[in-house]
């Protein structure tokens, strides 16, 4: 058999190929192994527990709710109260009966009424579905305080690098306009002008630093010292306004009326009680007559018996509490309807806050944009001497302005969305 070798060019072709391929092959797959983006992290879930911990309406919610949890023991018990002894003692010291003897004892306790203890348990039950529905609503306006807090620091850390950027034109401006006088370009009127502008602007800075302290320490408080540094928050989408903890408080706050009034039904007397008690009764009794022979005519008795007690229902016992328990009722019912038109309310006028918020962040920026522009024109124009030292400080006022309002939008951007989330009840946990 003859083999055909392959012609040396169509060789190296074949060879140059494949290096190329081998080449490019590592650089295709970097193109396609990007690295991910770094995913943004929020501190509000991580804060907000720390705040959540230390705070003293929810310290006394979280003892609220172990108190009533220990009433389970009451539900779970075979009587609604305490069991009892008794005892007597008795001896007839004059009458015919005289050295008459009564021993007693008795034990008993009270008993739970038909359906009574379901009810009750159900209160205790009920009770603790309230309670943490009202740690659920103080973590919301705890969530409200942080909120709050952050974006009055974010603000002034804003405020604080407007500050430090208007002193650094200044200064820049006034070493040009120094040199500018030293070579005889400007007047010494041009000179003072540059020196009072970083003056205002130093003690503008030095404001600015102390209410970002100041700041920054108020939220510290109540995060226990975590810095007000990060992202607080992404915005949420929306979701079930019934799962609102200002909702679900209320809502909470009358199934336990409701159940507090079926046990009042359970309950129209005082729960009866039984007992069971063992008397012993004897008496010595001597002839009081001389002429007889003396001798005890002693005479003894043991009795064993139950003892009931059963209260009777009243009107003056029962209707104050049925109209109590009625009332609460309608007082969680009007709680929920006004919480309800809050909540509402506040979305939507979240929402419009946040669309003009946006809206004007937008606008701010385009306005910083364009007083940048314009500063620096001014700054050319004014070494080429075709404006005065005035109007150069005029137009950086401009500029300045924009600066100020840019950073205001922003911080009110980032406001209106912690507010959208307050409104809609968002209140993380990690």
């Amino acid at each position: 058999m003859t083999h055909v070798r392959p012609p040396v060019r169509v060789v190296s072709r074949a060879l140059v190929l494949l290096a190329a391929l081998l080449v490019a092959s590592p650089a295709l797959a970097a193109k396609q192994r990007k690295p991910a983006a770094p995913r943004q992290t929020y501190v509000l879930a991580r804060h907000l527990d720390i705040a959540v911990d230390i705070d003293a309406p929810s310290m006394t919610l979280d003892a609220r709710h172990r108190a009533i949890s220990a009433r389970f023991a009451t539900a779970d018990s075979i009587t609604p109260g305490s069991p009892y002894l008794g005892g007597l003692q008795r001896r007839n010291v004059r009458g015919n009966l005289r050295d008459f003897n009564e021993t007693e004892v008795e034990a008993g306790m009270p008993l739970w009424l038909p359906g009574q203890r379901d009810a009750f348990a159900a209160t205790v039950t009920t009770g603790l579905h309230e309670v943490e529905q009202d740690l659920a609503r103080r973590r919301l306006e705890v969530a409200r305080l942080l909120r709050d807090a952050w974006w009055n620091a974010q603000r002034a850390a804003r405020d604080v690098a407007v500050a430090r950027s208007r002193v650094a034109t200044a200064r820049d401006l006034g070493r040009d306009m120094k040199r500018r006088v030293e070579l005889g370009d400007a007047a010494q009127g041009d000179a003072l002008l540059a020196q009072n502008e970083t003056l205002a602007a130093e003690t503008e800075l030095a404001e600015m630093e102390g209410q970002e302290k100041a700041a920054r320490v108020d939220y510290m408080v109540l995060t226990g010292g975590a810095p007000p540094d990060g992202a607080l928050e992404p915005i949420r989408p929306p979701a079930d306004i019934e799962n609102h903890p200002a909702l679900r408080a209320p809502r909470a706050a009358l199934v336990r009326a409701e159940a507090e009034l079926r046990l009042i039904h359970a309950t129209p007397i005082e729960s009866p009680d039984i007992g069971v008690f063992g008397r012993y009764e004897y008496n010595n009794q001597y002839s009081t007559d001389p002429t007889q022979q003396l001798s005890n005519q002693r005479t003894d008795s043991t009795t064993v018996g139950v003892r009931v007690r059963v209260p009777l229902p009243t009107p003056g016992r029962n209707e104050p509490r049925i109209a109590e328990a009625q009332a609460e009722m309608r007082r969680a019912t009007a709680e929920y309807e006004r919480a309800k038109r809050v909540v509402l309310g506040d979305i939507a006028a979240a929402r419009a806050t946040l669309a003009a918020a946006q809206r004007a962040a937008k606008l701010a920026t385009e306005r910083l944009k364009v007083a940048n522009d314009q500063f620096e024109l001014s700054r050319k124009s004014f070494s080429l001497g075709e404006i005065s030292a005035l109007d150069l400080y005029r137009l950086r006022q401009i500029q300045l302005d924009a600066q100020r309002m840019h950073a205001s939008a922003m911080v009110n951007a980032g406001a209106a969305v912690s507010r959208l989330n307050q409104a809609m009840g968002y209140a993380p946990g990690l």
